[in-house]
């Protein structure tokens, strides 16, 4: 197994018309999990449109802190959930691979696969 390229997991988001990059990092992984359950259960809670969950997971995938974390919701709303959900669901599941986008393989990867001999 490899470890993941710089940015390889990070997802860019237009947020109140502004292109922001999420990135992937132990601590969004953590706080999201214990927060919600598990990281499927922040999945979940995007799906379903959960506007708390969706600030806080695109606060956590920022890195932002203070003012910056405090204007967050207005610009979740601004944009519209709908918009944002995909991405963030997408965040999700790269989170829960270690940071990795889960279609991402590797030459170890294609060895050990006998349907790739």
């Amino acid at each position: 197994m490899t470890k993941a390229k710089l940015g390889a997991g990070n997802i860019d988001i237009e947020l109140d018309g502004e292109t922001v990059t999420l990135r992937p990092n132990l601590k969004a992984a953590q706080n999201i999990s214990r927060q919600k359950g598990g990281i499927m259960a922040a999945v979940d809670a995007v799906g379903k449109f959960d506007f708390d969950t969706m600030v806080n997971v695109i606060v956590l995938g920022l890195g932002v802190d203070g003012k910056e974390a405090r204007d967050i919701p207005e610009k979740v709303y601004s944009t519209g959930m709908a918009d944002l959900v995909a991405p963030v669901i997408n965040y999700l599941t790269i989170l829960a691979n270690g940071g990795r986008p889960v279609s991402e393989t590797t030459d170890d990867d294609d060895k050990t696969d006998p349907q790739n001999r």
